[in-house]
């Protein structure tokens, strides 16, 4: 198996994609994890655990580079809603129906509720092009403030401990 900058996803999900169009992907892993959950009825489960604690630490990271961004108050409450999924590859995902906790204009003032998923693109990624978008800082492109600068970061870490947690399986299994 080789990493290598194909595009890969499910629908409604994001795959890892740091730089532009190059998602993290590792040759072949489809067709692996396919071949190994038929071989052992235990792979499936395991997987899920060693993925689950492969993405924590993409969320973990992300956490901590939200609380660096400049007015990071939007960048933080994103990120309380963001978590680790049980699968066998490596996913995170966003509440996105949970309330957005606004210090300047709270959701029992609204008619239509806020919630984290209306405001991450905005945190994320900026605004300011139009007056529906001026709370946030400027438009940035595809680089990101923080959820994607820390994929980008740990690109080659994400990838490695993939891997390893494959290979951690596969010798617990082999051991059992």
């Amino acid at each position: 198996m080789a990493v290598t900058g194909l595009p890969l996803g499910r629908a409604g999900q994001v795959s890892i994609a740091p730089s532009g169009n190059n998602p993290i992907v590792v040759e072949g892993i489809a067709e692996f994890l396919r071949a190994a959950s038929k071989a052992d009825e235990n792979f499936n489960k395991e997987m899920r655990l060693a993925a689950k604690q492969v993405a924590q630490l993409v969320v973990d990271g992300a956490k901590v580079e939200a609380s660096t961004v400049t007015r990071n108050r939007q960048a933080e409450q994103v990120m309380k809603g963001m978590k680790a999924r049980s699968d066998r590859i490596p996913t995170v995902a966003l509440s996105a129906k949970e309330g957005f906790v606004s210090v300047s204009r709270p959701n029992r003032l609204r008619k239509r509720k806020v919630t984290r998923g209306d405001v991450f693109f905005g945190a994320e990624f900026g605004g300011q092009a139009r007056p529906s978008t001026r709370q946030f800082l400027r438009h940035r492109g595809r680089s990101g403030y923080f959820f994607w600068q820390t994929v980008r970061k740990k690109r080659n870490d994400i990838a490695t401990e993939y891997l390893k947690a494959i290979q951690d399986v596969l010798t617990k299994l082999a051991n059992d």
